[in-house]
């Protein structure tokens, strides 16, 4: 389970990232981020009803998702923890259709490149030190 601060649960939160937001893409991602003032990242899944019809399966890849960003959060937890000198960030990851052709590692080496890459730029531009 994602830890309740690390969640975006409201719409306009959603809207606001995409609207707003940088987009990172590979074949089975789409990550939008956007940088927040709060003192942690915070994360929301989408999952297409054009690409998964019944809202099991939906549920069941939001599940895997969840993992590999609580696995991501694990191994990186300088990027999303309290630290003065971090710019947190909120994301929206949406799954794109390659993600149910790849296995799980696949999947979570892809989503982990990007969450990476994400959290290493600020206003669009890459960090110098990062």
């Amino acid at each position: 389970m994602l830890w309740r601060p690390h969640r975006l649960r409201k719409n306009w939160q959603f809207q606001t990232i995409i609207t707003k937001g940088k987009k990172l893409v590979n074949p089975s991602f789409v990550v939008f981020f956007l940088a927040n003032n709060l003192n942690n990242c915070q994360f929301g899944i989408s999952t297409p009803k054009k690409l998964l019809k019944k809202a099991v399966e939906r549920n069941r890849y939001k599940r895997q998702v969840r993992e590999m960003i609580i696995s991501y959060l694990k191994k990186n937890q300088d990027s999303c923890q309290t630290n003065g000198n971090h710019s947190h960030n909120n994301f929206v990851v949406i799954i794109r259709y390659p993600y149910l052709d790849l296995d799980f590692a696949t999947n979570q080496k892809n989503l982990h490149k990007l969450l990476i890459s994400a959290s290493q730029q600020k206003n669009g531009y890459r960090l110098e030190n990062a």
